[in-house]
Order: structure tokens, then sequence, then C-alpha cells
């Protein structure tokens, strides 16, 4: 279903956000599933038609295009909001995977 985000992935490091890989069950049909990722309470995708993406008909989906905000620091936590299931059929069995590049100091 269409839902904000309310648990929490704490970050633990310094990280780099490289991209969203999604993959569903049931694919959506007639209309795409859409998400958001936010990073501290606010989107990642300040450029919203770059939120990830299953096509309709589609399964899977990502990585798409590279957040506006990348950069995550210990303390920093990630939400996902699922935007939008597909409108005939819904997406189902949602799994999100942020894809990231972990900073050695």
């Amino acid at each position: 279903t269409v839902a904000t985000g309310t648990q929490r992935l704490p970050i633990d490091g310094i990280y780099t956000i490289v991209g969203t890989r999604l993959m569903v069950s049931t694919a959506p049909t007639g209309a795409d599933l859409i998400i958001d990722v936010h990073k501290n309470g606010s989107t990642i995708y300040s450029t919203q038609a770059n939120r990830p993406t299953i096509a309709a008909g589609a399964n899977s989906g990502g990585p798409g295009t590279t957040p506006n905000t990348t950069g995550l620091v210990a303390g920093d936590y990630l939400t996902i909001d699922v935007d939008q299931i597909g409108s005939s059929v819904a997406g189902s069995d949602l799994t999100v995977t942020i894809v990231v590049s972990k900073t050695v100091s």
C-alpha cells in the first residue's frame, strides 16, 4: 500500500549513496510503482522525477538516477516512502536495497 516510512535504518559510518534497487514479487500494472528515500526526514530526490521506479509490468527497477543528496554520516537515518503502487494491480512484496559506497578514513 501507499505508505510513509516509519521504520528507521540507522547509519553507523560514512557512506555515499550510489543508487537504489527495487524488486517485487507481483509486478504493478496500470501505473509504475514509485518510492522515495528520506534521509533524516527529507527526500534525497529533490528532483522528484528521479525517484526509484518499477515500470508497470516489470518486477525490478534500479539503480536509477543518482539522488540529489548522497552523503551519509553516523547518526543519520533512512526511511522509505511508497508513493505509488500501480493502478490496476498493486506491486507487492517490495524489497528496497540502498546501494552505498563506504568511505574509509
